[in-house]
């Protein structure tokens, strides 16, 4: 009797780790079959950056009464018959281009980024002009949660950063 019972614990155990893999190994849970392609051809808006316990919430309805709703912005456009892509997109006051690359297992790889050369006399509150190009520059990988685009990035200490868009 003791053998089942030491059988089933164990079984109860190990079984969640090995029906369910990415619980076990701390991955990411991704929406159910999404692609790069449900987030390619659309117009994403920043909402929040996550990094070290601190979230910064992007205010739109703020952000708009101060005339800057169009700030932190980014799309993705694919090349025919190629993994690379086009990113480009709304900093805050300047757009920005690049090329990009999405590959197996949600990975994604931002080029060298050009842009245009205005100078800001306001940024948003919590997230500077630099340190969004910056965690741009710096993204790995993406996922979708509950309808909501997530890069993973880091910062300069090497933390993570998560930059989190939602559809305009």
């Amino acid at each position: 009797m003791k053998k089942i019972t030491v059988v089933l614990f164990c079984a109860a155990l190990f079984l969640p780790a090995i029906a369910f893999p990415a619980i076990a190994s701390g991955a990411p849970a991704h929406e159910s079959g999404a692609s790069f392609k449900d987030v390619e051809e659309k117009e994403w808006i920043l909402s929040e950056v996550k990094s070290a316990g601190k979230t910064v919430h992007m205010d739109r309805k703020k952000l708009e009464a101060e005339n800057m709703g169009g700030v932190y912005t980014i799309n993705f456009k694919k090349e025919e018959a190629s993994n690379e892509g086009r990113v480009s997109g709304m900093g805050a006051p300047n757009r920005y281009f690049g090329p990009y690359t999405s590959g197996s297992n949600r990975s994604l790889s931002l080029g060298n980024m050009a842009s245009t050369m205005m100078m800001a006399f306001r940024e948003p509150d919590g997230l500077r002009e630099n340190e969004y190009f910056a965690c741009l520059s710096r993204v790995t990988r993406w996922d979708l949660r509950e309808g909501r685009l997530e890069l993973y990035s880091s910062d300069n200490n090497r933390s993570e950063v998560i930059l989190v868009f939602v559809l305009r």
